[in-house]
């Protein structure tokens, strides 16, 4: 038996919703992992497979001093990507 069109909409609606509703809980669960109803700090409980960033220290002239000019004739260019069906 077939559903009508807005028995349809109304289902994929309430679905929509529901799964909505679930993410932005788990969500709210994760951020509040201590219980305190606090969002976490910022590397607290991070796991050791975590990704951090630290700004890197360059001498200003490093890359100045690297790119000589037989260097600069030397280089070819990076391979671009292409898309695919251009």
């Amino acid at each position: 038996m077939a559903l009508p069109q807005n028995r349809k909409l109304a289902l994929a609606t309430a679905t929509a919703l529901a799964l909505l509703t679930a993410g932005l809980a788990w969500q709210a669960s994760a951020a509040d992992a201590d219980g305190s109803g606090r969002p976490a700090a910022p590397g607290a409980g991070a796991k050791s497979d975590t990704v951090r960033s630290e700004p890197a220290e360059h001498a200003p002239g490093a890359a100045g001093a690297y790119w000589t000019p037989e260097r600069m004739r030397a280089a070819e260019p990076a391979p671009m990507p292409v898309v695919p069906g251009e």
